[in-house]
């Protein structure tokens, strides 16, 4: 199920900038990354430029998105590098709970604290979640994300209270203030 208001939403976003970014460096180019092969989900990963960049280095790679457009970008960009990624179309905040289980799970720039509560459910034994986020902080030089979107200084470890922390920091990152959490399924 999906919230159409959140979809149409997302979808004129994605129409408006149908370019691919590039991958994540704070995951792609983290020591913490297993290597391929092994199952990767991108949480919230819109047009997939991090998913993309997994399935091109050969793992078993899911976009999750709310964002149909999103979604369509990706694949045809997937067909065009002539990499295997699974698609899945789903909203976080109001379709039933997510199911599955991933060695890898990144989220970044999605802040769902119901759904970080059940992170633990989603990793492989050993799995390791990428997630950032921006911070309160981030709202004295920028009006976005609104406050409903951004975490309070040292919550984020909090919310992963479960997981096993390899890395967090806080700080400013290209003009925006985030926390950055590398963690891991003990």
């Amino acid at each position: 199920m999906v919230d159409n208001s959140a979809q149409a939403r997302w979808d004129a976003i994605y129409s408006d900038a149908p370019k691919i970014g590039g991958a994540d460096p704070f995951v792609t180019e983290s020591d913490f990354l297993p290597e391929a092969p092994c199952t990767v989900l991108d949480v919230a990963g819109g047009k997939g430029a991090t998913a993309l960049w997994f399935a091109g280095k050969g793992y078993d790679t899911t976009l999750l998105d709310v964002s149909e457009v999103a979604l369509d970008i990706a694949s045809q960009e997937a067909d065009l590098r002539d990499v295997e990624l699974i698609t899945f179309h789903h909203d976080l905040e109001s379709g039933p709970p997510l199911t599955g289980k991933w060695d890898v799970i990144v989220c970044a720039n999605f802040l769902d604290r119901g759904f970080y509560a059940t992170l633990r459910e989603h990793l492989n034994p050993d799995g390791i979640a990428f997630l950032r986020v921006a911070t309160a902080t981030n709202l004295e030089r920028n009006s976005k994300p609104s406050r409903r979107f951004l975490v309070e200084i040292g919550e984020l470890p909090e919310l992963l209270f479960d997981l096993e922390p390899l890395s967090f920091t806080e700080d400013w990152f290209d003009g925006r203030h985030e926390a950055r959490m590398i963690c891991r399924r003990v």
